[in-house]
């Protein structure tokens, strides 16, 4: 049992010290570590923390330790919590990359700029707490502002070989009677994919044991065991309770309290003692409550102003619930809510009033317009001008949450009820961009509607199609598109708009796809008046237009030329990351793999410029299925694994990440009880709208059957996505039609499938359309013409990105050859399959190469790797394909959103398992 310092007493927690001594002692050998410490109030997670600062064996030195604890009158603050945690490492700044530097020095009001985005800031923080070994504690978490949270959150994340720990401290409620569940405060999935411990009371003989050591005189033991019990363990609890039980109470002559005080009501057994307290020093204590954060010269004169000061706050010192001359320094944050909660409404009004006078400046000029806002009960237009004001600052700093909060109260705040209505949907804009859906619904849920008119009823009804995708309404896809139309019939004449929200409308209907509830008619109709000139979004609605109304030949020059402008390399960063998804579609259309896989690549370094991680995240999706599609699955492979490392590091919860599973791969794999799980895959697409989704793991399903030869079932599925006699979409499924249906005795069905391919494939006229035309008209032809075209075939693939289909093609030239009893030739093609199969990884078609190499008396030889990559993580392949390429290790930090001591923790294992000792010998290991 612990024991150290009169008031820092920890009793029965020598798990949780040993667990802090651990971590600690592990960051000296240069190991990072993050834990969460959550529990009810008074559990003690402060004293547990204050531990692991002074009291551990391990503890680090003073100057290595920085510790903050969230303020609730600052939540509302863009990275105040950060920014005071960062301070005394911000004279180090200068060692940031730019982007970095820029993005810190804008969140924390250093200087002017872009607004920061959210994860540049973190990727700072990142590096600056990582630059030397210290330990980090964020208490009170729950009343962080939700930018530092956040980013405190995917630094915590992303910690590996700093030398850091970082502990935080949150708060959850009591048990809820109903649910059986605690509620957590503040963001879900916060802190998702972090270590947690959780804090419960103290063990019976241990809360005996501190309520003895608190009780001034004899304790009758059995009532020491009742109020242990009746406490639940609680530190916080036992100790003001000990202190505060009468003499008779103590031999038991008198009851307890009933309900003892513990949890959520102490807050009621504080703001009971507060309100015996004089008049002035109820005023003193709620307003030092409610200045929290703020200057201490500026209390003082609010102070003043309400006739009240430091003097009057002896009746709170001498009961222990507050200390220290400005700041005032509340035993505990439940008695900070406590004596604020408690006051009445004139009475805050009355303190933010004084606060809102004393604070002057221009830095403080958002701190004013909060006091302003909470001192006014009644409409006021200038405050709420004010108000708003203050919001655009909080969003020229990359403060969308903030920024939604002062546009709320602004609202609330506003006369007129169209200006009201206007700030409303401003505000939902500002919590969508805040990452907050379910908040923007319900605020625009408040809105009256027809009050709305033009721009400002564009973008509500925009924000809405936002918010119920993102949100996970089920039926938000397919709604999504018609808000997007009335949203652009709502623009009018502002064009430029009107356009942004049909191309919306249109990447939302080329998701739902079969599943929407508008049909592509309807949206190209919309589309058409906006469609043309070179303005690119004019282009995209142009192509889509084309590809609806036109035939396949005719669209596809409209589609390229939209396409050639999203592959511009002069395309603006912003613009590129908005419309790459459409236009990586638009060339999936057009068998246009070589634009595709450039606009995926300068998306991707965009996104990594920029910070931009949502979008890099859907990147790394898009490019998994497309190299799915094209059978490099090594690739898909590489490029899944960075966006599962990426969800985790921006605290994507286990639900979400059902939604960024890839059956489409694992099809390839054809693993135990595949069906089943690609199954309930197809329940959750359809579930929610995700038609295209929905169509891909259904097609891959039946490349699935026609590797295992199942030739009926993959007709009948092929048949449900393509729709023959009119080619669109889904061209790039006519091949596999093509094998299935003439496989399974359909030749009339293969001929049609056929005969719509050579229309898509002759009017793209990119090798990988020509050469599958060529591999399906080989298996319709006549023995005396197949094989020209399965070479044709060979030749026009081996030039392409589409290794699967070359594979295929040298499966089914090897299928023929052997059946015409060529034994050597056909030998050589399934061999050669067979092995580009099993490089990677495509097993249910290796199986079946394999197959036709027994029936010639050969046995399968599995590829060998061309090098020893496979011995290492995904996240030490990632570092050493980069370091192959010369990159610094501060640039491999950047790319891959580690810190350059974690790059270095990798490279050094890369070394040690490849058997090199230099870059260059990597270079010469790690063949391409």
């Amino acid at each position: 049992m612990r024991l150290f310092g009169q008031d820092d007493r920890l009793f029965g927690r020598d798990s949780e010290c040993a667990r802090l001594d651990g971590l600690l002692r592990e960051a000296r050998g240069g190991r990072s570590a993050a834990l969460v410490l959550r529990g009810e109030a008074g559990v003690g997670k402060t004293a547990l923390l204050r531990y692991a600062r002074t009291g551990s064996p391990s503890a680090p030195a003073p100057g290595s330790v920085l510790t903050i604890s969230g303020v609730e009158s600052e939540a509302g603050f863009p990275y105040a919590g950060l920014h005071r945690l960062l301070i005394p490492l911000l004279p180090d700044r200068d060692r940031l990359p730019v982007a970095q530097r820029s993005a810190l020095e804008v969140a924390c009001g250093l200087t002017d700029g872009p607004p920061a985005d959210l994860f540049l800031v973190s990727l700072a923080a990142l590096t600056l707490l990582a630059a030397a070994p210290r330990l980090c504690v964020v208490d009170d978490v729950h009343w962080l502002d939700p930018e530092s949270a956040r980013a405190l959150a995917f630094v915590a994340r992303r910690l590996h070989a700093e030398g850091v720990v970082l502990l935080f401290g949150q708060r959850i409620a009591p048990d809820d009677p109903l649910s059986g569940r605690r509620a957590v405060p503040g963001e879900p999935g916060l802190f998702a994919g972090l270590d947690v411990l959780e804090i419960t009371g103290l063990p019976r003989d241990a809360a005996m044991a501190l309520l003895s050591d608190v009780v001034p005189g004899e304790l009758d033991l059995s009532l020491a065991e009742q109020i242990a019990e009746s406490t639940g363990g609680n530190p916080l609890a036992l100790t003001d309770l000990g202190r505060e039980l009468t003499t008779d109470q103590l031999r038991g002559a008198s009851p307890l309290p009933d309900p003892v005080p513990i949890g959520s009501r102490l807050e009621s057994h504080y703001a009971a003692r507060v309100r015996g307290y004089p008049p002035a020093t109820r005023t003193w204590l709620v307003l030092a409550a409610a200045g929290a954060g703020g200057r201490t010269d500026q209390l003082l004169e609010a102070a003043r102003r309400l006739g009240t000061g430091p003097e009057q706050a002896a009746p709170a010192e001498s009961d222990r619930l507050v200390t220290g001359f400005p700041p005032l320094d509340f035993r505990h944050p439940l008695v900070r809510s406590a004596v604020y909660g408690d006051a009445v409404p004139a009475q805050r009004r009355a303190v933010h009033a004084a606060l809102a006078e004393a604070t002057t400046g221009p830095a403080d000029a958002d701190r004013r317009a909060w006091h302003l806002g909470a001192a006014t009960a009644a409409p006021d237009e200038s405050v709420a001008a004010e108000l708003e004001r203050g919001a655009d600052r909080a969003g020229a700093r990359g403060g969308h949450t903030a920024r939604a909060g002062f546009l709320t109260r602004a609202a609330e705040l506003t006369p007129a009820p169209e200006a009201r209505a206007v700030r409303q949907v401003r505000a939902a804009g500002a919590a969508m961009a805040a990452g907050a859906p379910a908040r923007a619904l319900l605020l625009l849920d408040h809105v009256d509607e027809p009050l709305l008119t033009g721009r400002a009823r564009g973008e509500a009804l925009l924000t809405r199609a936002f918010a119920i995708i993102n949100a996970g309404v089920p039926t938000g896809q397919r709604d999504a598109v018609a808000l997007c139309l009335a949203a652009a019939e709502a623009f009018g004449p502002d064009r430029g708009r009107a356009r942004q929200a049909l191309v919306q409308g249109i990447e939302h209907v080329l998701s739902a796809e079969h599943l929407g509830g508008t049909s592509e008619p309807e949206v190209a109709a919309a589309a058409a008046p906006l469609a043309g000139d070179d303005h690119i979004d004019g282009l995209l609605l142009a192509a889509y237009t084309a590809f609806v109304v036109a035939g396949y030949p005719d669209c596809v020059p409209v589609v390229r030329r939209a396409v050639a402008a999203i592959a511009d390399p002069g395309l603006p960063d912003e613009i590129l990351l908005s419309r790459f998804a459409i236009g990586v579609n638009f060339c999936t259309l057009t068998w246009d793999e070589e634009n595709k896989t450039d606009i995926l690549a300068r998306a991707e370094q965009a996104a990594r410029r920029t910070g931009a991680l949502h979008r890099l995240d859907l990147i790394h999706f898009i490019t998994t299925m497309t190299c799915a599609a094209l059978g490099r699955l090594d690739e898909a492979d590489r490029h899944d694994a960075a966006g599962q490392r990426l969800r985790r590091a921006i605290g994507a919860t286990a639900e979400q990440e059902l939604v960024w599973r890839h059956p489409e791969l694992i099809t390839w794999r054809a693993p135990d009880g595949i069906r089943e799980s690609v199954g309930q895959a197809l329940e959750v697409f359809a579930m929610l709208h995700l038609g295209g989704m929905h169509a891909v793991t259904r097609l891959h399903l039946a490349l699935l059957d026609i590797a295992d030869s199942r030739w009926a079932p993959a007709r009948e599925l092929l048949l449900t996505i393509v729709d023959l006699g009119h080619p669109r979409r889904y061209a790039w499924a006519l091949p596999e039609l093509v094998e299935a249906a003439l496989r399974a005795g359909d030749r009339q069905t293969a001929k049609a499938a056929y005969d719509d391919l050579e229309t898509t494939a002759r009017a793209s006229g990119t090798p990988w359309a020509l050469g599958l035309l060529d591999r399906s008209r080989a298996l319709l032809a006549g023995p005396d013409r197949a094989e020209a075209h399965y070479r044709a075939a060979i030749e026009k693939l081996d030039g392409t990105p589409a290794h699967g289909d070359l594979a295929r093609a040298r499966l089914l030239y090897g299928e023929w050859l052997r059946r015409r009893r060529r034994r050597r030739d056909a030998r050589e093609q399934l061999a050669t399959a067979c092995e580009m199969f099993e490089r990677v990884g495509a097993h249910a078609f290796a199986r079946r190469a394999a197959t036709e190499l027994a029936a010639l008396g050969e046995i399968a030889r599995t590829a060998v790797p061309e090098n020893d990559e496979s011995a290492l993580t995904p996240q030490e392949a990632a570092v050493a394909r980069l370091a192959r390429t010369g990159a610094t290790n501060a640039e491999i930090a950047a790319h891959l959103f580690l810190s350059p001591s974690t790059v270095d923790y990798h490279l050094r294992k890369v070394f040690r398992k490849l058997g090199v000792s230099s870059r260059r010998q990597l270079r010469v290991t790690l063949q391409d």
